[in-house]
């Protein structure tokens, strides 16, 4: 075999241009499905995240706001006389609240869709906590805390109270332990708070208002809150939900929002 023979054979063996671009394209097809897969796999991941994120944020906010609630009201009743006897009309020993109360609101103000709460109980030896965990103190003894094992000591502070409401989209509490406001969720847009009136001499509630249109608090039997939570990631596109107002709406921002809504009764009043 020649020279020229075996040169013409090599030539023969290579690549055309053609072939090359076709090989390429076919390869950045491939590039690309994988990074769309990828990148589809991320954003369900981060809807995921942010699905069990806001699931657990409202557990924990229900959580301690129907612990709060539930006590609301609550003052001891001693049937055997004064060893534990307590006057609901006596000050409390808090500069803030001079008298007893069960439950208040404030509607949002203007410009704003968030509501203000309020509930206030008496301490006793198994519950004497606020939102906080903190032990109630009084202004009158140098900030002593309440003393559970002497429930009668007229020194004991006569009032716990907890206020929720939401600064920078964070629902917070304030305590009466004399304590900084803290956060307790983040992410939350809307705190509604609905008061169920009950009917005149019944405890059957007849229905819902706002604390602005509440007579009475003393007529308040339930308390309805609706929060409205939103995702950290912004891969939910187009993503719709029904507001506290039962409006459907429509995410603009790619987050993620959920609404939930939770009623507790007043088992003082």
């Amino acid at each position: 075999m020649n020279n020229k023979a075996f040169s013409h054979r090599l030539r023969q063996a290579g690549f055309t241009l053609v072939e090359i671009l076709v090989a390429l394209i076919i390869g950045m097809l491939v590039v690309l499905a994988a990074m769309a897969s990828m990148l589809g796999t991320r954003s369900t991941a981060a809807t995921g995240d942010d699905v069990n994120v806001l699931h657990q944020s409202s557990a924990l906010a229900f959580r301690l706001l129907g612990q709060q609630i539930r006590q609301a009201g609550y003052f001891p009743i001693d049937a055997t006389g004064p060893l534990y006897y307590f006057d609901v009309n006596a000050g409390t020993k808090l500069d803030s609240e001079p008298a007893f109360f069960a439950i208040k609101g404030q509607e949002a103000a203007a410009g704003s869709v968030n509501d203000t709460l309020k509930v206030g109980f008496a301490p006793n030896p198994d519950f004497f906590h606020d939102c906080l965990g903190q032990v109630a103190k009084d202004k009158d003894s140098g900030g002593a805390a309440y003393k559970p094992a002497s429930p009668a000591d007229p020194a004991n502070v006569r009032l716990i109270t907890s206020e929720f409401y939401v600064v920078n989209g964070a629902l917070r509490c304030k305590g009466s332990g004399h304590t900084t406001p803290q956060p307790i969720i983040d992410g939350v847009e809307r705190f509604d708070v609905m008061y169920g009136i009950g009917d005149a001499g019944t405890e059957r509630v007849v229905r819902y208002v706002t604390a602005t249109n509440v007579t009475s608090f003393d007529q308040v039997r339930t308390v309805r809150v609706c929060l409205q939570l939103a995702g950290t990631s912004r891969s939910n596109p187009g993503g719709s939900y029904v507001d506290c107002d039962g409006s459907s709406r429509t995410s603009s921002d790619g987050r993620l929002r959920r609404v939930y809504t939770a009623v507790f009764a007043l088992r003082n009043l």
